[in-house]
C-alpha cells in the first residue's frame, strides 16, 4: 500500500474510530438511562402497589370486623351450637348474604379451635379443621389476617373472633377475598406496569393474578428466575425488566412481579440514533475528500524514488538509486547509497546469528522451534514428537569459580560430544545459557526415555577445562506429542516444568505431568500474591507452649506464623516460607510476626502472665543492617521487656554469612533479647563455631526426640547436646515431646524446657486463650 493511500486510510480510520465511539457512548448512556429510569419506576411502582394492597387488606379486614358483630349472625352461631343439625342450613344461608354484600369468595364460621361449623367455600367443609387455625390466638383472640394460596387462587383471609360476650369466644369469621386478574389489572392501572403474582417452585410457577396476556403467562410460568430481586428477561420476544418482591405476610409462598418492556422504552430513541447514522455518513464523505487532497500532495514527489528503492528491497544491492526531486529527496538517495553496502555485509552476519548459537555452532532456539513445528506437522497419528530439554547442575558455581571463560569452554566442549554423539534423526539446539534441547522424532514414551538415558550417559565422561577434570551432571524434562502439548510452545514451556521438578526430586529425567503445571502455577500465584497477604490481613500467628520441665511450669510460647489463603485455604510454612525469602518479602513477613507477637506479649503481661515470647528469624534478617533497630522500637512502642523475647536462628542462617551474623547477634544480646539456635543439630556448624556465638539456649530438633524412649542413639545425642549445651553455660530447649515418657527421660536427663503436642498443637490467639483456662500446667505469675 503506497504512502498515498495510507494516509487516506489513517484520516478516513481516526475519525471513523471517533465516531464509532461517539455512537457507541451515546448508545451506552442511552441504554444506562432508560434502565435506570425503568428501575426507579418499578421501585416507585411496588411501593403503590404495596400501599394499594394494605389499603385493601386493612377496608376488608374492617369489614369482616363488622359482620362478626352482627346480631343476627351471633343469634344464628348460638342456634347452630345449640341445636347443630338444624340450623347449619340457616347460618350458611347468612353468610352466603354477608360474603355477597362484602364481595368476598367466601365466608366461614369455625369453632374456637379451628373446626369449621359452616361456610360458603366448596373446599373447605364443615367438620374440617382450618387450614390456617395455627393463626387462631385462644388466649387474647384478636384478628388475624394473611394471603394464602387456595385452589389455585390468591386470597386474602381474615379471621375475626366472635364473642358472646366479651371476654367469651364463640368462634371465628372467616372471609376470604380473591386476589385475580381483574385486581391484577386495576394494580397495573395504578402502577403503570404489568404485573403478576406468582407461586411455586422455579420453572413450574403458578400465576394466580395477572394481567398479562395467556401467551405471556404460559411463558412466564416456565422461567427459572434468580435470586436477584431485579433481573433482565426475554419475554414475548422482548427484553423485560423485571422486579420482583416477596408478598408480606406470606412466608415467601408468594412473590409480587413488575414487569416494564426495555425493548420498548429503547425504541423512543431510534430518531436520535437514524440521526447520528447521518451525520457520520455526511462526516465520513468530507474526510475522505480532505484526505484524498493531502495524501496526493505529499506523495507526489516520493513516487519517483519508490522504484529504485524496490530493486534494493528486492536484493540487488549494486544498483544505485537516483531520485530528482527537492533537497531531501537528493540526500535521502545518497544515504540510501551508503546504506545498501553495509546492508549487504551485515545480512550475511544477520543469517548466521538468526538460526545459529554464536558459541557452540549448534542450532539456536529459532532453528530449534522451526525443526519442531516441522516435525509436528510431518507427524502421522499413531506418532509423537518428543522434547528433551538438559540444563546443567549448579554451572553457576563453576562459572562463579573459575570464571565466564572456563564455562563458555566447558559448554562448547559439551556441545561437541552431544553433537558427535547425536543418534540419526535427532536434532541437537542451544537455547540460551547452560540449556540444551534435543528433538526425537518419530518417538514413544519409551523410545524418549531411551533417548534421554543415552544424553545423560554422555556426561559420565569427564571434560577437560584449563588442565582441570570436572564431571557435569544435568537433569532432562521430556514433553512428549501429542500427550503433553500439540505446538512447539507448549512443548518447550511442558519439558522445562519436568525438567525443574525433576531437579527438586534430584533426577537424571523426568516425564511431565499435567499436575507438575498445576503446581508450577500455584508457586507463581503465591509468589505474586504474597506481599498482599502480608499487607491484606491474610496471615494469622498461631502459639505453641514451652514448658520448664523441673518445675511443671509454663514458660512461654513460640509464635508460629500461617497463611489462609482466600482460594487456597491452608498454605502450609514450609511452602510459602522458602517463597518469601525467594521473593525478598522474608523481612516484611518476619516484621509482621514479631510486632504481632509483641503486641500479644504485652497483652498476656496486662492479664499478669509474663509469658516468653518465641519468634523465628532467617538468614535475609540477619543480613538486613536494620533489624536489631526495628526491634528496639518495636520494644518500645509495645512496652515489652526485651528479656521476654526470644530470637530463634537456625544453623543454616548462621553459617551463610557468620561474621555478619555474629554483629547482629550482638547487636540483640546487648539490647536484651534472649538468643536461641532453633532445629540444633541438622545443620552444618561446627563446635568452635558455635561457642563463639552469643546465644542463650540450644533447641534440640524434634528428629532426635520422637523416638527418644526406644532409640539409644537418639538418647546418645540429646544427652551429649543436654551436657554440651548446660557445660556452655545454655538452656536446652526438647522440640516434639509428644508424650509422657519422653517428657520424663527429658526430665531424667536434665533437659530445661519442653516443646510439642504433649502440651498442645500450635493454636490461634482465641483457641490459645481457651487453653489457658484449662492449662493443666503451673502458669507464671508478674512478680
Amino acid at each position: 500500500m503506497n504512502l498515498r493511500n495510507r494516509i487516506l486510510l489513517l484520516c478516513i480510520g481516526l475519525l471513523l474510530v471517533i465516531l464509532l465511539l461517539v455512537l457507541g457512548l451515546v448508545q451506552r448512556s442511552t441504554y444506562q438511562h432508560t434502565r435506570t429510569q425503568i428501575s426507579e419506576q418499578l421501585r416507585f411502582a411496588h411501593g403503590v402497589l404495596v400501599n394499594e394492597l394494605h389499603g385493601r387488606q386493612q377496608a376488608q379486614s374492617a369489614m369482616a370486623e363488622l359482620i362478626a358483630k352482627d346480631f343476627t349472625l351471633l343469634g344464628e352461631i348460638a342456634d347452630l351450637i345449640a341445636s347443630p343439625e338444624q340450623q347449619a342450613q340457616s347460618l350458611s344461608a347468612a353468610l352466603e348474604s354477608f360474603s355477597a354484600r362484602s364481595q368476598a369468595s367466601f365466608a366461614l364460621v369455625s369453632a374456637p379451635d379451628g373446626r369449621i361449623l359452616a361456610g360458603t367455600d366448596g373446599l373447605l367443609q364443615a367438620g374440617q379443621r382450618l387450614p390456617w387455625h395455627e393463626l387462631l390466638v385462644q388466649d387474647e383472640p384478636v384478628s388475624q389476617e394473611r394471603l394464602v394460596l387456595l385452589g389455585g387462587q390468591v386470597l386474602h383471609v381474615n379471621l375475626t373472633p366472635i364473642f358472646a360476650p366479651r371476654p367469651n369466644l364463640l368462634g371465628w369469621l372467616v372471609m376470604a377475598f380473591t386476589l385475580d386478574d381483574e385486581a391484577a389489572r386495576h394494580l397495573g392501572e395504578l402502577s403503570g406496569a404489568q404485573v403478576a403474582l406468582l407461586a411455586g417452585p422455579p420453572g413450574a410457577y403458578l400465576v394466580p393474578a395477572s394481567n398479562l396476556p395467556a401467551s405471556a403467562r404460559a411463558e412466564l410460568a416456565g422461567l427459572q428466575l434468580g435470586e436477584a430481586s431485579e433481573q433482565l428477561l426475554e419475554l414475548q420476544g422482548e427484553q423485560q425488566v423485571i422486579y420482583r418482591a416477596p408478598v408480606a405476610g406470606t412466608g415467601g409462598e408468594l412473590q409480587l412481579l413488575l414487569l416494564r418492556s426495555l425493548s420498548g422504552a429503547l425504541a423512543s430513541y431510534q430518531p436520535l440514533r437514524w440521526q447520528l447514522v447521518a451525520i457520520t455518513a455526511l462526516a465520513l464523505l468530507l474526510a475522505v475528500i480532505g484526505a484524498w487532497l493531502l495524501a496526493s500532495t505529499v506523495s507526489r514527489p516520493l513516487r519517483q524514488m519508490v522504484d529504485s528503492v524496490r530493486r534494493i528491497a528486492a536484493g540487488d544491492y549494486q544498483a544505485r538509486v537516483s531520485a530528482g526531486g527537492g533537497a531531501e529527496i537528493s540526500l535521502l538517495a545518497s544515504e540510501f547509497n551508503h546504506m545498501q553496502q553495509d546492508i549487504a555485509e551485515r545480512e550475511a552476519t544477520i543469517s548466521f546469528l538468526a538460526y545459529r548459537d554464536p558459541l557452540t555452532g549448534l542450532d539456536n532456539r529459532n532453528r530449534f522451534v522451526d525443526r519442531l513445528q516441522d516435525a509436528l506437522a510431518a507427524a502421522t497419528p499413531g506418532t509423537g514428537v518428543a522434547v528433551l530439554l538438559m540444563d546443567l547442575d549448579n554451572f553457576k558455581d563453576l562459572n562463579d569459580t573459575l570464571g565466564h571463560e572456563a564455562g563458555d569452554q566447558l559448554l562448547r566442549l559439551l556441545g561437541e560430544r552431544l553433537q558427535q554423539h547425536l543418534r540419526e534423526h535427532d536434532r541437537l539446539a542451544r537455547l540460551g545459557g547452560d540449556e540444551f534441547a534435543l528433538l526425537v522424532a518419530p518417538a514413544t514414551p519409551q523410545q524418549a526415555l531411551a533417548a534421554a538415558h543415552h544424553y545423560h550417559q554422555l556426561l559420565a565422561q569427564p571434560f577437560a577445562v584449563r588442565g582441570i577434570s570436572m564431571l557435569l551432571n544435568a537433569t532432562l524434562g521430556i514433553a512428549l506429542s501429542p500427550d503433553h502439548g500439540e505446538s512447539a510452545g507448549a512443548l518447550l514451556q511442558h519439558a522445562e516444568v519436568a525438567m525443574y521438578w525433576g531437579k527438586a526430586q534430584h533426577l537424571s529425567q523426568a516425564m511431565y505431568r499435567a499436575e507438575l503445571d498445576s503446581h508450577s502455577l500455584l508457586r507463581l500465584a503465591l509468589m505474586s500474591e504474597l506481599k498482599g497477604a502480608i499487607e491484606g490481613g491474610q496471615l494469622a500467628l498461631y502459639f505453641q507452649p514451652k514448658l520448664l520441665i523441673r518445675q511443671r511450669r509454663l514458660l512461654g510460647v513460640e509464635c508460629l506464623v500461617r497463611w489462609i489463603h482466600p482460594q487456597h485455604g491452608f498454605v502450609a510454612p514450609d511452602d510459602f516460607i522458602p517463597l518469601a525469602e525467594q521473593t525478598g518479602n522474608v523481612c516484611a513477613l518476619t516484621r509482621w510476626v514479631l510486632r504481632t507477637a509483641l503486641a500479644q506479649n504485652r497483652a498476656w503481661h496486662d492479664q499478669g502472665l509474663p509469658l516468653k515470647t518465641a519468634v523465628n528469624i532467617s538468614a535475609l534478617d540477619l543480613a538486613d543492617p536494620g533489624f536489631a533497630d526495628f526491634i528496639t522500637d518495636a520494644l518500645a512502642e509495645y512496652q515489652v521487656v526485651p528479656e521476654t523475647l526470644v530470637v530463634e536462628i537456625t544453623e543454616s542462617a548462621v553459617m551463610a554469612d557468620p561474621g555478619l551474623a555474629m554483629q547482629q547477634l550482638d547487636s540483640l544480646r546487648r539490647l536484651g533479647v534472649r538468643l536461641s539456635i532453633d532445629d540444633y543439630g541438622t545443620g552444618y556448624s561446627s563446635m568452635a563455631q558455635l561457642k563463639r556465638l552469643p546465644v542463650h539456649e540450644l533447641k534440640i530438633d524434634k528428629s532426635f526426640i520422637q523416638d527418644l524412649p526406644g532409640n539409644p542413639d537418639d538418647e546418645i545425642i540429646v544427652r551429649s547436646t543436654i551436657e554440651l549445651g548446660h557445660n556452655m553455660g545454655l538452656q536446652v530447649v526438647a522440640e516434639g515431646v509428644e508424650s509422657l515418657e519422653i517428657l520424663e527421660q527429658l526430665d531424667r536427663l536434665g533437659c530445661d524446657i519442653a516443646q510439642g503436642y504433649l502440651l498442645s498443637k500450635p493454636l490461634p490467639a482465641a483457641a490459645f486463650a481457651a487453653w489457658l483456662e484449662g492449662c493443666p500446667w503451673q502458669l507464671p505469675r508478674v512478680e
